[in-house]
């Protein structure tokens, strides 16, 4: 009699597969319900499998809860990523343009899911999303601004942790905005020009200061000379026509 054998690679990706649907079942019931009213019944239900197969990936509901806060996270971190690998231009406001329409969209779609990330956070439950992955997902504006400081095109002086704040902080804030009016009566806001008014404001605030160059310097001197000679001409002959 022979023996069938199961090829471990197709095994796996059964798994993997059986896996996301879960994770993404429980974010739908996570999002509707918060995690104190999620139940793993129902989460089985929308996967489509016994509630038992979920505790065989999962010991808790917590520790379910935890895996789909990681894979959001990461999941948005690899998107900024590409994100970034795909800007056309290389300067930092090209960089920081395509980061902040990617991240104010982001919010925009995800708002429910993002909120539960920090009301969690905010009850220090034990299934808060750890910092790492929140660090990840940040440390994209990071590096484009260290970048754009190692080439000269943001002041040197400038403060990282405070020009974070004050991207991530005002297009979220702006994010709450836009979605407020989708629904509503008046004009909805627009996301493009909240995005440029960002750029704007990181290249008047934090972009390097243009210095003249010495040459430049010398040319100024050299016309401000002539003028000064030009209106001492001027005195002269108007002395004489006088």
């Amino acid at each position: 009699m022979a023996i069938k054998t199961v090829n471990p690679e197709t095994q796996r990706i059964k798994l993997e597969r059986k896996e996301r649907v879960i994770l993404e079942a429980a974010r739908a019931v996570f999002v509707e319900h918060g995690f104190d009213g999620a139940r793993m019944q129902e989460i089985a239900r929308r996967a489509g499998i016994g509630e038992g197969t979920i505790y065989s990936y999962y010991e808790s509901k917590a520790e379910l809860m935890l895996s789909v806060l990681q894979q959001f996270w990461d999941g948005l971190t690899l998107e900024a990523e590409g994100v970034m690998a795909s800007v056309q231009a290389p300067d930092f406001f090209g960089g920081l343009r395509a980061l902040a329409q990617y991240h104010l969209n982001t919010v925009i779609l995800n708002s429910d899911f993002i909120n539960l990330t920090f009301a969690l956070r905010r009850n220090n439950s034990e299934v808060s999303v750890s910092r790492d992955h929140l660090r990840h997902y940040v440390a994209v504006f990071d590096r484009l601004f260290l970048r754009g400081q190692d080439r000269g095109e943001l002041r040197a002086d400038a403060i990282l942790w405070q020009a974070r704040d004050v991207f991530y902080g005002s297009l979220e804030y702006s994010a709450r905005s836009i979605e407020m009016t989708m629904e509503a009566e008046r004009s909805a806001r627009e996301q493009g020009p909240v995005v440029e008014d960002m750029v704007a404001l990181f290249r008047s605030h934090y972009g390097a200061v243009q210095t003249t160059e010495a040459g430049d310097h010398a040319t100024v001197e050299l016309l401000s000379s002539k003028l000064d000679q030009l209106s001492e001409k001027f005195d002269a002959l108007a002395k004489r026509l006088s």
